[in-house]
């Protein structure tokens, strides 16, 4: 399960979420910085969602539609993170770097979903060669 490309992938995301959750600001103003330990529970739960479901695809990988949609379901938490952090709370506060780095976990999800499908169309052929 390791040894497969879209497992590192997932790992990959998993941890940018929780780095980006602890580590990196994502909004600040003229005072202060605004972490997502101490703001945004709402934001926090997408992103934290989004790292157990990517480990929890890992685990998936002999059902790899299952695992597919798991990814996919995965970069919506993501996504939805990101817009309600844009939409509800960037008022008058500018973006910080946590706020830009919500783009790996994206992409290393979207590579993740690009392999599952290449092993997909791989076990795919070799069941029409029989």
């Amino acid at each position: 399960m390791i040894q497969r490309v879209q497992s590192l992938f997932l790992l990959f995301s998993a941890i940018f979420s929780i780095i980006i959750v602890y580590f990196f600001p994502v909004l600040h103003d003229d005072y202060t910085t605004y972490f997502l330990t101490s703001y945004f529970p709402y934001v926090r739960l997408c992103v934290f969602l989004s790292a157990a479901l990517s480990i929890f695809a890992i685990f998936q990988f002999k059902n790899r539609k299952r695992q597919h949609l798991i990814t996919s379901f995965s970069r919506l938490m993501i996504t939805l993170a990101f817009f309600l952090l844009i939409f509800l709370h960037s008022k008058e506060k500018s973006f910080g770097l946590g706020m830009m780095l919500f783009i790996f976990p994206f992409l290393s999800l979207i590579a993740a979903n690009f392999f599952i499908n290449r092993d997909e169309k791989l076990v795919n052929s070799s069941e029409r060669i029989r």
